[in-house]
Protein backbone atom coordinates (compact mmCIF):
# COMPACT_ATOMS: atom_id res chain seq x y z
CA UNK A 1 0.00 0.00 0.00
CA UNK A 2 2.64 2.39 0.80
CA UNK A 3 4.23 2.15 -2.88
CA UNK A 4 1.13 3.08 -4.09
CA UNK A 5 1.08 6.28 -1.74
CA UNK A 6 4.58 6.91 -3.13
CA UNK A 7 3.76 6.58 -6.78
CA UNK A 8 0.83 8.41 -6.49
CA UNK A 9 2.92 11.04 -5.02
CA UNK A 10 5.77 11.01 -7.62
CA UNK A 11 3.14 11.50 -10.48
CA UNK A 12 1.66 14.55 -8.51
CA UNK A 13 4.26 15.91 -8.17
CA UNK A 14 5.11 15.50 -11.58
CA UNK A 15 1.65 16.96 -12.71
CA UNK A 16 2.59 20.15 -10.25
CA UNK A 17 5.87 20.61 -12.19
CA UNK A 18 3.72 20.32 -15.24
CA UNK A 19 1.13 22.70 -14.34
CA UNK A 20 3.99 25.43 -13.73
CA UNK A 21 5.52 25.01 -17.34
CA UNK A 22 4.13 28.13 -19.29
CA UNK A 23 4.45 26.13 -22.54
CA UNK A 24 1.32 23.72 -21.64
CA UNK A 25 -2.10 24.97 -21.70
CA UNK A 26 -4.95 23.52 -19.75
CA UNK A 27 -5.56 21.29 -22.26
CA UNK A 28 -2.53 19.25 -22.52
CA UNK A 29 -2.59 19.08 -18.74
CA UNK A 30 -5.51 17.39 -18.69
CA UNK A 31 -4.70 14.96 -21.34
CA UNK A 32 -1.17 14.40 -19.64
CA UNK A 33 -3.74 13.82 -16.21
CA UNK A 34 -5.88 11.32 -18.47
CA UNK A 35 -2.87 9.12 -19.81
CA UNK A 36 -0.98 8.97 -16.62
CA UNK A 37 -4.06 8.20 -14.75
CA UNK A 38 -4.65 5.62 -17.38
CA UNK A 39 -1.03 4.62 -16.94
CA UNK A 40 -1.66 4.36 -12.75
CA UNK A 41 -4.44 1.59 -13.22
CA UNK A 42 -3.14 -0.37 -15.95
CA UNK A 43 0.51 -0.81 -13.87
CA UNK A 44 -2.17 -1.64 -10.34
CA UNK A 45 -3.89 -3.94 -12.51
CA UNK A 46 -0.44 -6.03 -13.94
CA UNK A 47 0.71 -5.91 -10.57
CA UNK A 48 -1.96 -7.41 -8.84
CA UNK A 49 -2.30 -10.06 -11.27
CA UNK A 50 1.51 -10.82 -10.81
CA UNK A 51 1.19 -11.22 -7.01
CA UNK A 52 -1.59 -13.20 -6.93
CA UNK A 53 -0.09 -15.41 -9.55
CA UNK A 54 3.52 -15.43 -6.99
CA UNK A 55 1.22 -16.33 -3.81
CA UNK A 56 -1.02 -19.25 -5.90
CA UNK A 57 2.70 -21.01 -6.96
CA UNK A 58 4.30 -20.59 -3.93
CA UNK A 59 1.90 -21.64 -1.31
CA UNK A 60 1.89 -25.84 -2.22
CA UNK A 61 -1.54 -25.96 0.50
CA UNK A 62 -3.33 -24.12 -1.84
CA UNK A 63 -2.74 -25.63 -5.06
CA UNK A 64 -3.79 -29.47 -3.17
CA UNK A 65 -7.06 -30.62 -3.89
CA UNK A 66 -8.73 -29.65 -0.86
CA UNK A 67 -12.14 -31.06 0.77
CA UNK A 68 -14.34 -29.04 2.40
CA UNK A 69 -17.02 -30.64 5.26
CA UNK A 70 -19.41 -28.04 6.60
CA UNK A 71 -21.63 -28.63 9.55
CA UNK A 72 -23.57 -26.11 11.62
CA UNK A 73 -21.19 -25.40 14.33
CA UNK A 74 -17.87 -25.32 11.52
CA UNK A 75 -16.27 -26.42 8.23
CA UNK A 76 -13.41 -28.62 8.45
CA UNK A 77 -10.79 -28.61 5.47
CA UNK A 78 -8.49 -31.58 4.19
CA UNK A 79 -5.54 -31.06 1.66
CA UNK A 80 -3.14 -34.19 0.89
CA UNK A 81 -0.64 -32.41 3.87
CA UNK A 82 -3.18 -30.46 5.92
CA UNK A 83 -6.13 -30.47 7.74
CA UNK A 84 -7.66 -27.93 9.41
CA UNK A 85 -11.23 -26.10 10.80
CA UNK A 86 -12.52 -23.05 11.58
CA UNK A 87 -15.90 -22.18 13.61
CA UNK A 88 -18.51 -19.71 11.61
CA UNK A 89 -18.01 -17.61 14.13
CA UNK A 90 -15.05 -17.04 13.23
CA UNK A 91 -15.80 -16.28 9.63
CA UNK A 92 -15.20 -12.37 8.59
CA UNK A 93 -17.90 -12.67 5.31
CA UNK A 94 -18.92 -15.11 2.85
CA UNK A 95 -19.81 -14.09 -0.65
CA UNK A 96 -21.85 -16.33 -3.39
CA UNK A 97 -20.98 -16.00 -7.19
CA UNK A 98 -22.12 -17.81 -9.95
CA UNK A 99 -18.98 -20.64 -9.73
CA UNK A 100 -18.05 -19.69 -6.29
CA UNK A 101 -18.26 -19.67 -2.18
CA UNK A 102 -15.89 -17.56 -1.15
CA UNK A 103 -15.56 -17.97 2.43
CA UNK A 104 -13.68 -15.02 4.29
CA UNK A 105 -11.67 -15.46 7.22
CA UNK A 106 -10.41 -12.10 7.31
CA UNK A 107 -10.63 -8.94 5.02
CA UNK A 108 -7.60 -10.38 3.03
CA UNK A 109 -7.47 -14.24 3.26
CA UNK A 110 -10.81 -16.33 1.76
CA UNK A 111 -11.39 -19.85 0.61
CA UNK A 112 -12.58 -20.52 -2.66
CA UNK A 113 -15.34 -23.33 -2.37
CA UNK A 114 -16.20 -24.50 -6.31
CA UNK A 115 -19.79 -25.01 -6.88
CA UNK A 116 -19.60 -28.03 -9.26
CA UNK A 117 -19.68 -30.21 -6.64
CA UNK A 118 -22.01 -29.58 -4.94
CA UNK A 119 -25.69 -30.50 -6.19
CA UNK A 120 -28.67 -27.89 -5.49
CA UNK A 121 -29.71 -29.70 -2.79
CA UNK A 122 -26.68 -28.83 -0.91
CA UNK A 123 -25.55 -25.55 -2.29
CA UNK A 124 -29.26 -24.93 -0.44
CA UNK A 125 -28.31 -26.46 2.37
CA UNK A 126 -25.29 -24.50 2.93
CA UNK A 127 -27.16 -20.92 2.19
CA UNK A 128 -28.97 -22.02 5.38
CA UNK A 129 -25.84 -23.08 7.57
CA UNK A 130 -24.30 -19.48 6.72
CA UNK A 131 -27.81 -17.45 7.58
CA UNK A 132 -28.22 -19.56 10.75
CA UNK A 133 -24.92 -18.95 11.94
CA UNK A 134 -25.40 -15.45 11.60
CA UNK A 135 -22.49 -14.90 9.31
CA UNK A 136 -22.53 -11.68 6.92
CA UNK A 137 -23.15 -12.74 3.45
CA UNK A 138 -23.89 -11.76 0.35
CA UNK A 139 -25.56 -15.22 -1.32
CA UNK A 140 -27.26 -15.69 -4.61
CA UNK A 141 -31.32 -16.40 -4.74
Amino acid sequence: MSRIIIFSLIIFLFFGLNFYNAENDTKEIFKSAALWFAAIIFFIIVRSYFRLKNAFYSNKKIQEEIIYTFTDEKVQTKGETFEGDFTWNTVFKVKETKNWFLIYQSKLTMNMVPKKDFSDRQISELRNMIKNAGVKAKLLK
